[in-house]
């Protein structure tokens, strides 16, 4: 508004005169063209406009004799000194002039009429000048007393918009930090009492959901809760149930081995039921001593001792006790040499190498080929174990690293697994924080793990 003031009193004085003395320019040029207009009737028309526009008007013939004086020359037989002159287009003129020894401006409009007349209309410049100052003085106090007043107006009327917005404000502040315990007071019927209203429902809304939500994650809390005591009884009834085991399988393992040596020659029946009691007594106690090793690592309760080792002599050793099987199975084994120092538990991923291979050999089909391979993935060493044969079904995957899961069951009870393999490989790798997984090839399958290489 200040600057509106300034701007206004500027355009005032700078322009307010130049509006005057364009419309008394207009006036005069007016006036000549109905003088113009009249012909012979000029008389009565000029006498009017002396009369009611406070001019002086002269009217000449073609040889500059008077047709009509005006009674109210201003500068009548005075020198005029001419301080101004525009030309226009249509012949005309204007003069600002000014008699000698005299400081008072004039006007004066002078023009060629087509029958070749010529007339001068003179009017004082000076009140104009003063018009406009005034003009200019009474703006400018209008537009202050104006802004006085709309100051007022403005102050009076943002508080009442400010107060209860700095209201909604600090209770918007407090349901941003969680705290629905305020809420406005503003009653009023107009948005702003809307808005406040509105915020009052939103924090009863939030004040109820969040309670809501509460409730819920301790009942979620509790239910995970739950579900650990469940793992944990779960993980020790496997790791009570091998230890409980043990002792009968050892117990029936030792009076089956005493009757068998103590059996007559004569008893070939006897004997036989011996070997399949210490057979079947073998195959329970693999399968408890797999349940309690899936068990240590499963529950965290093994932990990995990393060192340092070389991968290429932890394979090649590992494939050595090997190769008695892999005569037995007929089945030819690649092994692509690598040069790269681990940081893991050695004896962990040897079993964990272990069950791979020697899954890998359960499931060695037509050419029947082992393929070892590794390759580096960031700081990781990555090993492969390839073997010719069929593919893992889709209904297959997502069971095949969980415990007692065996895809052919015929096939693996007959060769004594019991599915605990691959669920050691995968509790292991956990405890490394690497991964493990396995890939269907064109012509089988390739599992694979990750550990971690040294200095990376």
């Amino acid at each position: 508004m200040a600057v509106c003031l300034i701007g206004i009193s500027v355009v005032n004085s700078q322009l307010l005169e130049s509006v005057y003395i364009w419309n008394i320019e207009r006036d005069l040029r007016s006036m000549a063209q109905q003088a113009e207009q009249a012909g012979d009737n000029y008389f009565l028309l000029l006498s009017e406009f002396e009369r009611e526009e406070g001019v002086s008007i002269d009217l000449y013939d073609q040889v500059d004799n008077y047709l009509y004086e005006g009674g109210g020359s201003f500068v009548s037989g005075n020198k005029l000194n001419i301080i101004s002159r525009k030309e226009n287009s249509d012949g005309s003129y204007f003069n600002v002039v000014s008699a000698e020894g005299s400081s008072t401006q004039y006007i004066l409009y002078g023009k060629t009429f087509k029958n070749g007349y010529h007339i001068e209309i003179t009017t004082q410049k000076d009140p104009i000048q003063e018009n406009a100052t005034l003009a200019t003085r009474v703006t400018t106090t209008i537009t202050v007393v104006t802004l006085l007043l709309a100051l007022i107006f403005i102050f009076d009327y943002s508080r009442r918009f400010t107060k209860p917005l700095i209201q909604m404000n600090e209770v918007m502040e407090r349901i941003a930090n969680l705290d629905f315990s305020s809420e406005t007071t503003i009653d009023r019927k107009d948005e702003i009492g809307t808005l406040a209203k509105n915020i009052n429902k939103v924090s009863e809304s939030l004040d109820n959901a969040l309670t809501e939500l509460r409730e819920k994650n301790a009942q979620l809390e509790a239910d995970i809760e739950k579900e650990r005591q469940l793992e944990r009884l779960r993980r020790d009834f496997v790791s009570s149930a091998s230890h409980e085991l043990k002792t009968p399988i050892a117990i029936i393992r030792g009076y089956a081995e005493g009757l068998k040596m103590n059996l007559d020659g004569e008893n070939e029946g006897a004997s036989e039921y011996c070997d399949i009691i210490m057979g079947e007594s073998d195959k329970m106690n693999d399968l408890v001593i797999n349940m309690l090793e899936q068990s240590l690592y499963a529950s965290g309760s093994k932990m990995p001792d990393k060192t340092e080792f070389d991968v290429n002599a932890y394979i090649k050793d590992f494939l050595k006790g090997m190769t008695p099987i892999f005569e037995e199975k007929g089945i030819t084994l690649i092994y692509d040499e690598t040069e790269f120092i681990a940081f893991a538990d050695r004896k962990q991923m040897t079993t964990v190498l272990s069950n791979i291979v020697n899954n890998a050999c359960s499931h060695a089909k037509d050419e029947k080929i082992i393929k070892i391979s590794t390759e580096k993935i960031h700081n990781h060493l990555k090993i492969n174990v390839f073997n010719t044969g069929s593919k893992i079904d889709d209904k297959d995957k997502d069971g095949i690293f969980t415990s007692f899961y065996r895809a052919d069951k015929a096939h693996s009870r007959k060769e004594g697994r019991f599915g605990l393999g691959l669920s050691i490989v995968k509790s292991i790798i956990d405890n490394h924080d690497c991964e493990c997984g396995f890939e269907n090839k064109e012509n089988g399958v390739e599992f694979w793990f990750t550990m971690e290489l040294k200095g990376l």
